[in-house]
């Protein structure tokens, strides 16, 4: 009997021992597995890689006596745009100059009008809400949701929206800047004066390119002169009236054609500087943040020139330019043959007379005389 209870203790030991180095086994087994190791079938992890960003804005356009919409797919590298996406005919316009969008999607347009040449169109900002937007597949002449004249207006051209809400508008034949206020631009239409008057000290002389950099400076394009002007946020009046303004920066011509009549500015997202030269050399040019602080004539730190594409001219007059959500360029030219130069972002490290990856030109493009340009919310 007690030789039997050893005995039986001992199969006992036996069988736990056995069972330990199988779970021992197994658990070494997974480990090995999970590690991708052992001599088994390999674990093998595959990584997806996400798709490259894609452009999500549209490129819209101040168009001679209307506003034109081109989307991301008339824009993919190797394409040629032609028609139009969408056209805006509204009944008001006489000359549009530039586009711009608010924070709530709402389209405005600078019109110049026809009255400086000798026509009766006055000039005006006009509001196109999202609503409409999205419906001139059907109305394409909507009547504005706001339309705001002002006696100050002599030929306004350009517009940016600051960080809360008010537009800043340059007007070409008054020689000044124009800030209206969030809340007149939410009033209904009428006859709306300014709630700040900008006047420069020396003078504006054709003020056209408008924008604002990251520090809240305003700068400004003297397009009848070789010139642009910065003032400092901490000199912007916060409060209605008129001021004239002393510029903290004067960026003036290189002696090669730098600054020549510059009609649009904006911004890249490293923020150096972007300006058209309406006249020749009929360049975009960029200078560089780091030559943005002080006076001076810097030399471009990239210059794109005109070449031929099927026998036109890329940049002819250039005037709008204007940045997508990926750092692409277009670049809007004022005269025949009337085309839209779209460079990728890769495209603009480089001086060079640079073949656009995208050149939208033609008769069925319906542009005629086009001006500025923005990107905006895509309407299908």
């Amino acid at each position: 009997m007690h030789q039997s209870s050893v005995i039986h203790r001992q199969s006992n030991k036996k069988r736990l021992a056995t069972k330990a180095t199988l779970v021992s086994a197994l658990v070494l087994s997974a480990f090995l597995a999970a590690c991708g190791g052992g001599s088994g079938n390999k674990t093998t992890t595959t990584q997806t890689t996400p798709p490259p960003p894609a452009i999500n804005k549209a490129l819209w356009v101040a168009n001679g006596t209307n506003v034109l919409e081109y989307i991301p797919s008339q824009l993919t590298p190797g394409t040629s745009a032609a028609v139009p996406h969408l056209i805006n005919n509204s009944g008001v316009f006489g000359a549009p100059q530039g586009v711009a969008f608010d924070a709530a999607g709402d389209l405005w347009v600078i019109d110049g009008g026809t009255v400086a040449a000798g026509g009766t169109v006055a000039p005006g900002l006009h509001k196109f809400t999202p609503t409409q937007l999205a419906a001139l597949g059907q109305t394409k002449n909507p009547v504005p949701n706001v339309s705001i004249a002002s006696s100050a207006f002599k030929f306004p051209q350009q517009a940016v929206f600051d960080a809360a809400g008010n537009l800043w508008v340059s007007d070409n034949g008054a020689n000044a800047v124009y800030m209206f206020t969030a809340a007149q631009l939410s009033a209904t239409s009428g006859n709306v004066m300014p709630s700040i008057t900008i006047t420069s000290t020396p003078a504006f002389n054709g003020p056209l390119g408008i924008a604002f950099d990251a520090a809240g400076n305003l700068w400004v394009a003297n397009n009848a002169s070789t010139t642009i002007f910065e003032f400092s946020a901490d000199k912007l009046p916060k409060s209605a009236g008129t001021v004239a303004l002393t510029p903290d920066v004067t960026l003036s011509d290189d002696g090669k054609g730098s600054i020549q009549a510059p009609w649009a500015l904006t911004f890249d997202a490293a923020g150096n500087l972007w300006s058209s030269n309406a006249n020749p050399p009929n360049t975009v040019v960029e200078f560089a943040k780091a030559n943005l602080t002080a006076s001076g004539m810097p030399a471009p730190a990239v210059t794109l020139s005109p070449t031929q594409v099927n026998g036109n001219s890329t940049l002819v007059a250039p005037n709008g330019i204007c940045f997508d959500n990926l750092g692409d360029l277009a670049a809007v030219s004022s005269a025949a043959p009337f085309g839209i130069p779209f460079f990728s972002k890769g495209q603009l490290g480089a001086s060079g007379a640079t073949v656009p990856s995208t050149f939208i030109v033609g008769p069925a493009t319906t542009l005629n005389a086009p001006a500025g340009c923005n990107f905006g919310p895509v309407v299908n």
